[in-house]
């Protein structure tokens, strides 16, 4: 062993390093095709995809140290590999899988009516485990890079945070050990839905056009995204959204970080209750004095009502002419105090769908704490949910073989024009 000996030892730690990345990714394709991970196939598949096309490059590009490079790809990959990983820690694994079936079912029939399907939106959001106090959306394409750990140290892995593959959706830790909290992940659809349906300029044609007074219109044009996400979350899960959603409100801070782009808690409450009755979802009075009971008055609360029929009554074109409420609402839904009794007298709920099994334990969580320790409810109310998901992968159309190898070769041509040029930039993240 000799110094002269070094680089030929150098150049064989790099292909290590290189090769560590692709058996992984081989063995979580296997897992995704084995059945264990196979809800998570399309989005595997398109990491791999993007990444993979990174680590192409190493060795083309000579004006960066391909060894950190290839450090930096790792760090990127861990990302998406601590959130596969954790579908195999059996006391956190059934929390993931119903927070991501009911994201599933909320996304999925808006993306299957705006017709935006095949290969363009194959995949569905990913939730994850996350040290912040509250849910939040990072949706697809945008950077990821403040997600990381710890900062990349390169441009090529700037580059590859720079565009989430699939959208995301964090939701703080303890809520795997308290259902009732996954209903918020619905609100997080929310922001995906509008993304990936490209819904933002008729929500905004539809806000100007409600016909709020004077200088209204401006106060509520900020508010208009996280408006939409509490609309989707309301029609969706019904009011145990709602009673969620108060709850929450009422024991978080009024004047944290970016609350400027929420309407005050009160509003809030009002608009998706108001969103419940024009789906013609079941009301609750008392639900509304709570919600009344999260602050003072202001202008925004006779507006409340308005803003929501303006954004609820009409078809848009980027739901294919539907509705959100014909889009979003479950028959089932209506049905969730009913499911509520049940579970609460230790039988099944009897409801046929995630947006309504999940909304009934939560309403059981509302009414009655104790008993709904006592009887196992949220750990019942996830193998109800998980009986219901229908077996193979979550995808919408893929499309033949050739659009997905033109998909995966247009991620690649993206990678490289931003390794030329620098540019790691991107969409900021939708929170709560």
């Amino acid at each position: 062993m000799t110094a002269a000996d070094r680089p030929r030892r150098r150049e064989a730690e790099l292909e290590h390093a290189e090769n560590s990345l692709r058996t992984e990714w081989r063995f979580w394709q296997a897992q995704a095709a084995n059945g264990s991970l196979e809800k998570h196939t399309t989005q595997i598949d398109s990491v791999v995809g993007l990444l993979g096309a990174g680590l192409h490059e190493v060795r083309r590009d000579r004006t960066a140290d391909p060894y950190e490079r290839v450090l930096d790809l790792h760090h990127v990959w861990d990302f998406f590999r601590v959130k596969l990983a954790l579908r195999y820690v059996e006391p956190i694994r059934p929390f993931l899988d119903a927070a991501d079936e009911l994201a599933w079912a909320t996304y999925r029939p808006a993306v299957l009516a705006a017709g935006r399907i095949g290969v363009t939106l194959r995949e569905p959001p990913l939730v994850f485990l996350d040290r912040g106090a509250v849910p939040f959306a990072a949706t697809r394409g945008s950077s990821y890079r403040d997600l990381l750990p710890r900062d990349v140290r390169t441009r090529a892995g700037a580059c590859a945070a720079a565009g989430l593959p699939f959208p995301v959706i964090g939701v703080p830790w303890y809520l795997s050990s308290h259902l009732p909290g996954v209903l918020l992940v619905a609100h997080e659809v929310g922001h995906h839905i509008e993304d990936d349906c490209e819904l933002t300029d008729e929500l905004a044609a539809r806000l100007a056009a409600a016909g709020l007074p004077g200088d209204r219109l401006a106060v509520w044009t900020p508010w208009l995204g996280e408006v939409f996400a509490d609309l989707v979350a309301s029609v969706a899960c019904g009011s145990a959204y709602v009673a969620v959603l108060v709850d929450s409100l009422a024991a978080g801070s009024a004047d944290g970080a970016g609350t400027e782009r929420y309407p005050p808690p009160r509003v809030r409450a009002r608009l998706s209750l108001a969103a419940v009755r024009l789906a013609d979802l079941p009301d609750d009075d008392a639900l509304r004095a709570d919600g009344d009971r999260l602050g003072e008055a202001g202008e925004a609360d006779a507006e409340a009502a308005t803003v929501a029929e303006a954004l609820l009554s009409r078809p848009y074109e980027g739901l294919g002419g539907s509705t959100l409420s014909d889009v979003l609402r479950h028959t089932d839904t209506a049905r969730a105090h009913a499911g509520t009794a049940g579970l609460l007298a230790g039988l099944g709920s009897d409801l046929s769908d995630v947006r309504a099994v999940l909304p009934a334990a939560a309403l059981a969580f509302l009414d009655d704490p104790a008993m709904y320790d006592r009887l196992a409810v949220g750990r019942r109310a996830i193998h109800e949910v998980l009986e219901l998901r229908p077996k193979g992968p979550r995808r919408l159309a893929l499309g033949d073989d050739s659009a997905r190898a033109e998909r995966d070769a247009a991620a690649a041509r993206t990678l490289l024009g931003m390794l030329a040029d620098g540019s790691a930039g991107g969409r900021a993240l939708r929170g709560g």
